[in-house]
């Protein structure tokens, strides 16, 4: 009897612990939270095997490695949970909650985000079981970033602002709270309703420098890069990008490359001739140092357009995002091919791309059509 007690308390112990290891993680408290996990990993190495608890930590490890941008290494953790088919299916709701959560940000994370959507509809069907009203929040506004990267703009929309109301409530969470503030200004852009979007954008940057975030800010000027391009108005778009890459920590990010790209990209469209071309190589070079396959694809894309690199890196780029289904990728990329096409007096080959533009096109309206 006193065992069992002792077993009990242990477990409860540790189950207590990985929830705090959990907030951590979420709050992006990365030095406690690395020491929190090495006080687990001891803890659970004296204790009995627990199914639930061993599940529990590897989905939080997973978690961490996210946090920490260690992509490649919380790809090849989420792989080996994946195999641990028998576990997942007995255990509790709140275990299963997390691992198609988890699977749902592993998915996108791999650029599979209908599949991700999938995943975390999965989840929603256990969400009744959290009590916690900031995992709650966690979960909309994991779905509503989903929903936004396939053009699925009013669930979206409405995922975020559930988000949003969590996390207003709750200042250790501020950087969420801009995040919604980012997904809703992005929404209002693409549907031109440009003074909204500013209005979201300007207080997600007004809150994220008042805490001195960085991170935060360098990710705003990205995504405001991004909604200026995509409404052709590419000297605010090459402005806010600029912004972006002058912030070191987003610049030597992961996320950085995004916004090389995207810098690139624009000067390339806009007829600029010496700078992109050395843009292009560096972000080339990172891309393909991190495994970034879709950023390597879309470097060569547009150095093979642009800049007299090989015609058929042109076509094995848009074949690679269109085998991703990255269907709003493929859209947006092979219609520039046939507006630059077009500017050549090349015809049938502007016609080629443009349609591959719409195939692309509508498969998003397929495949939203099957989410529904």
């Amino acid at each position: 009897m006193k065992k069992e007690v002792e077993t009990k308390t242990a477990y409860e112990k540790a189950a207590g612990l990985m929830n705090q290891w959990y907030t951590m993680i979420k709050r992006h408290e990365a030095l406690q939270a690395a020491s929190l996990k090495q006080e687990i990993k001891e803890l659970l190495a004296n204790m009995e095997k627990n199914g639930d608890l061993q599940l529990y930590f590897h989905l939080l490890d997973y978690r961490h490695k996210l946090m920490t941008e260690q992509f490649a290494e919380s790809a090849e953790v989420f792989r080996e949970i994946q195999k641990q088919k028998e576990a997942v299916r007995n255990a509790d709701d709140i275990i299963q909650y997390y691992f198609f959560f988890f699977s749902g940000m592993y998915e996108f994370y791999e650029k599979n985000y209908f599949e991700a959507i999938n995943c975390y509809k999965k989840a929603e069907h256990k969400l009744y079981k959290i009590t916690d009203e900031v995992e709650k929040g966690e979960f909309h506004y994991k779905i509503a970033i989903a929903y936004y990267q396939v053009d699925d703009h009013f669930r979206s929309m409405n995922h975020a602002e559930k988000a949003l109301a969590v996390f207003n409530r709750h200042d250790e969470y501020i950087d969420k709270a801009i995040g919604c503030d980012m997904i809703l200004g992005s929404i209002q852009f693409d549907l031109f309703r440009i003074k909204e979007a500013e209005e979201h954008y300007s207080r997600a940057l007004d809150r994220a420098a008042s805490f001195h975030n960085l991170r935060v800010v360098g990710l705003i000027y990205h995504n405001m890069g991004v909604n200026y391009a995509n409404r052709n108005m590419p000297l605010l778009a090459e402005e806010h990008f600029r912004k972006a890459l002058s912030i070191k920590i987003h610049e030597q990010s992961i996320f950085g490359i995004n916004t090389i790209f995207e810098l690139a990209h624009i000067l390339y469209k806009h007829g600029y001739a010496e700078e992109e071309r050395q843009l292009c190589k560096e972000g080339f070079s990172r891309a393909a140092e991190q495994g970034e396959e879709e950023y390597t694809a879309k470097f060569r894309l547009i150095f093979a357009l642009y800049d007299g690199g090989h015609p058929l890196d042109i076509d094995f780029s848009l074949e690679y995002l269109t085998n991703k289904k990255l269907w709003a990728h493929v859209a947006e990329l092979a219609k520039d091919i046939a507006d630059y096409y077009m500017g050549q007096g090349d015809e049938k080959k502007s016609a080629h791309y443009l349609e591959k533009s719409r195939y692309a096109e509508n498969q998003i309206c397929k495949v939203k059509e099957e989410l529904i």
